[in-house]
């Protein structure tokens, strides 16, 4: 059986180095609407359904047609301009309006101590652009149940890189069960997250000192890791407790997707390292 494993994972993976995030937006486990933004807003069709925008032009909801557009995958992403005076210091999008029939949120869902919450997806800067800014990247608000919607806590997160380029780079940040334990207990507790790529410019503005870098955002992607039922990280698929060709299909999957179960050296890449740590999993079957 395993020499028949090593044949199949030889033949369904191919194994360069990939640094990506830790889920894609068209990842199932996605908690987003539209996370690639590819579908407009059928009352505010310069908006992307499931979004609102802070101190954004229309133009700044990007179709792959306009002049100077970068767009990862379909047809649609955003952009975060530098701001141009004290009036628009703070630009962003965010998760956090109603839905059409009122009766919630598009904040994704959230459980309290129920497990890291990780948003990923990717950025562009402009080939010969640099980011110079106080900070650019992404916010996530734990909010509390409606109608309170209050903040409960909020973790800021600055993208790796003030330059791409002009290729789109991947980011990963992950709020864990510890950090929310560390803000200390305010009840109610959030049941709710808002997902805010945005940027501010606390500095002064002048020549030299004027914010620079347009920035361009899509494949969005927000998930909080539940934790599974099996008996190891090989493990991956029904039925629990047992190790069977049913587990092997799905680290093929999640593989593909760059997914982080398929990240078993937990190094934020995907390759041979982490088909071979599979297979040394697996080959020890379940306790």
């Amino acid at each position: 059986m395993l020499r028949k494993l090593h044949a199949v994972l030889a033949a369904g993976i191919a194994v360069p180095m990939v640094v990506s995030s830790n889920a894609v937006a068209n990842d199932e486990t996605d908690l987003l609407t539209n996370p690639g933004f590819e579908t407009s807003n059928p009352a505010f069709p310069s908006l992307p359904l499931g979004w609102t925008g802070f101190n954004v032009e229309s133009d700044d909801y990007v179709d792959i047609n306009d002049p100077g557009a970068f767009v990862r995958t379909g047809n649609k992403s955003i952009r975060l301009e530098p701001s141009s005076g004290t009036s628009d210091r703070f630009k962003g999008w965010s998760t956090n309006l109603f839905r059409p029939d009122g009766s919630d949120l598009y904040d994704p869902d959230y459980v309290y101590l129920g497990g890291d919450v990780t948003v990923s997806g990717y950025y562009l800067v402009p080939s010969g652009e640099v980011i110079q800014d106080t900070i650019v990247g992404v916010k996530l608000e734990f909010r509390r149940e409606p109608p309170n919607f209050s903040i409960w806590s909020a973790f800021e997160f600055a993208f790796p890189e003030n330059s791409t380029g002009g290729e789109w780079m991947p980011f990963s940040f992950t709020v864990t069960d510890e950090q929310i334990l560390a803000v200390g207990d305010f009840p109610p507790e959030p049941t709710s997250v808002t997902v805010l790529p945005f940027r501010f410019f606390g500095g002064d503005f002048g020549p030299g000192t004027d914010p620079t870098g347009t920035v361009f955002v899509d494949d969005l992607c927000i998930v909080q890791d539940m934790g599974g039922d099996g008996c190891s990280d090989a493990d991956l698929a029904e039925p629990f407790g047992a190790l069977n060709f049913l587990d092997v299909s799905e680290f093929l999957n999640a593989f593909s997707m760059q997914s982080p179960e398929a990240d078993l050296t937990d190094d934020g890449s995907w390759n041979f390292l982490d088909v071979s740590e599979f297979l040394s999993i697996y080959s020890d079957g379940c306790p």
